[in-house]
Formats: structure tokens, C-alpha cells, sequence
């Protein structure tokens, strides 16, 4: 689902494809790069390539809008084993919300990133959610 806002201007809209290339982005970043990677709900990575080509991954994004009609995003990842869960989502979950907040003008309500499996010498499957949720600036 697209994410739509109407403005004085007319309306904006960004496609889950963009959304997924902002979170892909964000697992390139410092903190995140080469521990965590884009997933399907049932832990199967996407995307192995260094540079995001891959569309199926946006087809994986969940967008919903709250009651405040701001966005809640909901989307899996596969983390490396050993590393602090807590960290580096929140590195990731960050660098989203500052982007939507550049792109859309305000932040997410909510960023929920679904652990879905764990990178040791063999890919282990994990139900964990990890939520994060955004207050408004104003």
C-alpha cells in the first residue's frame, strides 16, 4: 500500500518501492551494514546483492496509517547472530523515521521491523517483533 498525504499543493505519494529502497538504505548504514537484511515473513532473505535491485521486498512492507493519520510500518529482517538486537533496529528504525520525516513531513507513528530468522553458519528461524514508536513534533 502506497502512502498517500494531501497538501496545499495537491497530493504526494510514495510507493511501497520507495519505502523499501529507505529501508534498505538504512541497512547500509553504520551499525547496520553486513547484520542485518531484508527478509519475507518467513525468514528467507532478499535481496543478497550490495546494491538493492530487488523488488520483492516491497511487496513484504506493511503500511497502515494510524488514528492521527500518521504511517505505522511494519516490514522482517534476518539479523546476524550475536549482535544486539535492540541496537541495531533502533539504528535502523531512526534513520526511517528521519527519512519519512524528510520526505513526508512528519514522523511514522510506529516502525514494528519483524525479526524473522537469525544469520549463524545456518539461517534459524525467530518470531521477534521489535516496536518502535515515534511522538509527534508539535
Amino acid at each position: 500500500m502506497a502512502v498517500n498525504k494531501e497538501t496545499d499543493l495537491g497530493t504526494i505519494t510514495i510507493s511501497n518501492s520507495v519505502i523499501a529502497q529507505i529501508i534498505f538504505d538504512g541497512m547500509m548504514q553504520p551499525g547496520c551494514r553486513n547484520r542485518i537484511w531484508p527478509a519475507t515473513p518467513r525468514g528467507r532473505q532478499i535481496g543478497i546483492l550490495e546494491k538493492f535491485t530487488d523488488t520483492e521486498f516491497s511487496m513484504y512492507i506493511s503500511v497502515q496509517h494510524s488514528e492521527d493519520h500518521r504511517i505505522m510500518l511494519e516490514f522482517s529482517v534476518i539479523c546476524q547472530f550475536g549482535i544486539s538486537i535492540k541496537r541495531t533496529t533502533r539504528i535502523l528504525a531512526d534513520y526511517i523515521a528521519e527519512q519519512f520525516e524528510y520526505l513526508g513531513g512528519s514522523m511514522p507513528a510506529q516502525i514494528t521491523v519483524n525479526i524473522a530468522g537469525v544469520r549463524s553458519r545456518q539461517k534459524a528461524r525467530r518470531s521477534t517483533k521489535v516496536v518502535y514508536r515515534y511522538e509527534t513534533n508539535g
